[in-house]
């Protein structure tokens, strides 16, 4: 979160007396999973990108910053969101806490902001610091999985060859969604910045036709096909070093748009974010199979729900509906958008940071015995269990469900 007043510590009295022993359970900080990540084909991580904004005056930083920071945080999964920010059919705002208070956070509005915003700052894509061996990767067909996949196999130190037999890179986004939902401006931008990565792409190239599948496995370690909506009919699943390789040839021309624009679009809607989350989840496992190593298992915390967290703590701050486009917003068209600076930050403090400590001071200011050291802004509490002596407060009064007595 976002929005409340700084306050002195008041003098609350405890029922049972300095020092007195009220109950055996002691508070523990519990880290939740906030629904709107639980939903996202992406595992985005939203509440570790919103709050930053929100507080960016409290961590010392400029927004100009703060958006940065958050624009890395989503890329790290994410390499589109200027393009996913208009195509996402965003069903994290569907189960959003805040749904129940008064109204969901924009969180499609913010990050098609940041997307926007990363391209008018220019800001590029950047390779991991610990990046593996530079084992060569091919991935046939340039859509959303193939770009995600090459992406995240690149900024980990692969050498791609992203291989599509259209001219340009895209697939899906660039000849089955209108430019009146995704301009050529925005997609060339977040493609260009994939590619400028170090991805060598080979545009024009049908596989059977200009590279035989003899040569791509004799060239490359591991290859993806990820050829989407511009797959042929026909295709067969081999093994190769324990590698799934789906094989199968591109057509030369790509299918005529023959779909109205609405359904073109509903499609898009169902379909790029997902595909950009298996291009991850595949790049992930060529990384493990090439290393010889299983994925590591992935323990995810608890959803947390509205019922577990104190809603009526938070400040009234109504949802704002923005128009799905740049041009509905009265924008120009092209890299416009539909949020303001302003907005995108007084969208981000409506975050109310569910199971994850946002420095509100509240079990700080109800705890009696001193037990919560406060830390660094950013690193939170450090508990004092030594001193505490159980009473409850802190856990009863946390508004975002992150203590819980054990």
């Amino acid at each position: 979160m976002v929005v409340f007043k700084a306050v002195k510590k008041p003098v609350i009295k405890s029922g049972a007396g300095a020092g007195g022993e009220v109950g055996t359970a002691r508070p523990r900080f519990v880290a939740k999973t906030p629904p709107c990540q639980s939903v996202c084909p992406l595992s985005g991580e939203v509440r570790e990108w919103l709050v930053p904004i929100a507080q960016h005056e409290a961590y010392g930083q400029t927004s100009r910053q703060a958006f940065e920071l958050a624009w890395r945080k989503v890329t790290e999964k994410n390499p589109l969101p200027a393009v996913s920010g208009r195509v996402c059919p965003h069903g994290c705002e569907t189960v959003c806490n805040r749904k129940g208070k008064d109204g969901a956070v924009g969180i499609n509005a913010v990050e098609q902001f940041l997307g926007d915003y990363a391209i008018a700052q220019g800001w590029k894509l950047a390779k991991d610091a610990d990046t593996a061996p530079g084992e060569r990767v091919a991935v046939v067909g340039a859509g959303p999985a193939g770009l995600s996949c090459a992406y995240h196999l690149t900024k980990r130190g692969y050498q791609v060859t992203l291989i599509d037999a259209a001219p340009l890179a895209g697939g899906m986004m660039r000849y089955r969604i209108p430019r009146s939902v995704l301009p050529a401006e925005v997609l060339e931008a977040e493609i260009g910045r994939i590619l400028e990565l170090g991805v060598e792409f080979r545009a024009n190239c049908v596989v059977g036709r200009d590279v035989t599948l003899r040569q791509l496995r004799e060239q490359y370690q591991a290859v993806f096909f990820a050829m989407g909506l511009q797959k042929a009919a026909q295709l067969e699943l081999q093994k190769q070093d324990g590698l799934g390789m789906l094989v199968g040839s591109v057509p030369e021309e790509l299918p005529a748009l023959v779909e109205e624009p609405v359904e073109i679009e509903r499609k898009a809607l169902s379909t790029v974010t997902v595909a950009l989350a298996q291009g991850r989840t595949v790049a992930a496992a060529i990384e493990c199979a090439l290393k010889g190593v299983l994925p590591a298992p992935q323990a995810t915390p608890p959803v947390i729900k509205a019922e577990k967290m104190k809603l009526s703590w938070y400040p009234a701050l109504p949802r704002r509906e923005y128009p799905r486009s740049a041009e509905a917003a009265g924008a120009p068209a092209g890299l416009g958008t539909r949020v303001t600076e302003a907005e995108a930050i007084e969208e981000a403090k409506r975050c109310m940071s569910c199971g994850q400590c946002m420095d509100c001071e509240t079990c700080w200011m109800y705890c009696t015995q001193n037990a919560f050291v406060k830390l660094p802004k950013g690193e939170h509490y450090k508990l004092k269990l030594e001193v505490c002596n159980g009473c409850n407060k802190c856990a009863d009064a946390c508004p975002c469900g992150f203590i819980e007595m054990m």
